[in-house]
């Protein structure tokens, strides 16, 4: 049985509406190994459509909701028509990670019937936030969840305060069905929040195992050992992780040149950084830009 998550993480939760609008999709809404870094939420008005993620396939039918968790390699397909609401979002911790993906829970439930108001709220308090354009593979696309994120800053206070209770109640359904994912970022959140939270405040820096150790007020070398027993790798190897996942946000949604990223997540040494990205992700950080900008 799947371990309930640890509800606490909802009072720290921040949430970001980064694009809402409705649109009808046609035959061109047909996208092969999508990802993004950031939350997508349909609400499914009329016609019909697929998507396939986590080793299943859903259908796209009206009167369902459907949550796709950010980072998740998905297909979509339409084959005629899909009239539906899209909702982009984060759901982000201190920690740096997105709540979503710690998380497994119902990705697709039936919509309430206030749904549809909640959409059109949404979109009245944020009419200018919608895509450039619907293909995930253009650069524009990529590009639009930092500039929203910046958007959210500049926000009225009230409109943000507003929306995020309409999305809070969007997206309770969903996490009442929620499990923690045996992932290791779902353990290390629920074992070490503090050395997560750490992690995610000095990344720019050159962390050594003292520092995480000390995080949680232990000797270097119980916490390794501690860390690897719970979490199931050892603190450098979970940071380095941590590294690359951040390397992999920033190369899909910035231009900075590589050696600007490398920097960024901590690694100075650019050739370090582009060998230590090539055995996590199995491209050059280059390569891996280039995948998801053509």
């Amino acid at each position: 049985m799947k371990t309930p998550f640890n509800q606490e993480l909802l009072r720290s939760l921040d949430l970001r509406i980064l694009a809402i609008q409705r649109t009808e999709a046609r035959r061109w809404w047909n996208f092969k190994n999508v990802i993004s870094p950031f939350s997508r939420l349909w609400l499914i008005l009329d016609g019909q459509a697929r998507v396939r993620h986590h080793n299943r396939e859903f259908r796209l039918t009206p009167g369902q909701l459907h949550l796709v968790p950010p980072f998740t390699k998905h297909d979509c397909s339409c084959s005629r028509r899909l009239d539906h609401y899209y909702l982009h979002f984060i759901s982000r911790l201190p920690t740096g990670n997105d709540l979503l993906s710690l998380l497994d829970f119902d990705y697709q439930i039936p919509a309430a019937s206030t749904a549809l108001k909640q959409f059109q709220r949404l979109e009245a308090l944020y009419p200018d936030r919608k895509l450039p354009c619907f293909d995930p593979t253009k650069e524009e696309y990529q590009r639009y969840p930092l500039a929203a994120e910046q958007v959210n800053h500049d926000a009225p206070a009230v409109d943000s305060f507003e929306a995020n209770g309409v999305l809070t109640i969007l997206l309770s359904p969903f996490l009442r069905t929620a499990r923690d994912h045996e992932g290791v970022h779902a353990r290390a959140t629920r074992q070490f929040l503090t050395v997560q939270e750490f992690i995610h405040s000095h990344m720019h820096e050159n962390i050594l195992l003292g520092d995480l150790a000390r995080a949680v007020k232990l000797h270097p070398t119980y916490f390794s050992d501690r860390f690897k027993k719970l979490v199931g790798v050892r603190p450098l190897e979970y940071l380095m992780q941590r590294r690359m996942e951040r390397a992999q946000y920033l190369l899909l949604t910035s231009r900075a040149p590589v050696k600007q990223v490398a920097s960024e997540v901590g690694i100075p040494d650019a050739a370090y950084f582009a060998r230590a990205f090539a055995r996590h992700c199995g491209q050059s950080p280059s390569e891996y830009r280039q995948l998801h900008l053509t």
